[in-house]
């Protein structure tokens, strides 16, 4: 009889990096945490038609929403905020329409892991709110966040 050589796995197959990846949405003057937009489903994109659309400027008064990726990591002082990289998203909630393009939110997603700090869409307004909005959110990270991290969000 033949025998079969079966194991078991202790450690779930996730990779660490995404144990440690958030979303900050940034709608206008509101700016929150939503992890939800990691797998597509924000609560500003539950329901919202993304095919009827292919440009963002086509989308009948679309309001402008930043996903900003972010990434935390270990550093010497503790675990502090890592990547840091912005995506866009058109929606128009009233007609539940919009425009995205998943490209560069993936590259957004695998930016922000890589730890890179990329904020293209933010307005120097937004980089502030941003800012302001991470370092009052757990202010551990804040201050285990390398200064060279935090002068990009000035």
């Amino acid at each position: 009889m033949e025998q079969l050589n079966l194991t078991g796995r202790t450690e779930h197959g996730t990779p660490d990096d995404f144990a440690t990846l958030s979303v900050v949405m940034i709608d206008g003057d509101d700016i929150f945490v939503d992890n939800g937009a990691i797998h597509g489903k924000s609560r500003l994109e539950r329901g919202v038609d993304f095919r009827t659309y292919t440009k963002p400027e086509d989308v009948p008064n679309g309001r402008r929403i930043q996903e900003v990726w972010i990434q935390l990591k270990s550093f010497e002082t503790g675990r502090g905020y890592y990547g840091i990289v912005s995506a866009e998203i058109v929606v128009n909630r009233d007609l539940m329409v919009g425009y995205k393009n998943v490209g560069p939110l993936v590259m957004a997603m695998e930016g922000a892991i890589k730890g890179k700090v990329q904020l293209p869409h933010l307005s120097s307004e937004q980089k502030t709110k941003l800012r302001d909005f991470m370092a009052s959110f757990r202010e551990d990270l804040w201050a285990n966040t390398p200064d060279e991290i935090k002068a990009q969000l000035a």
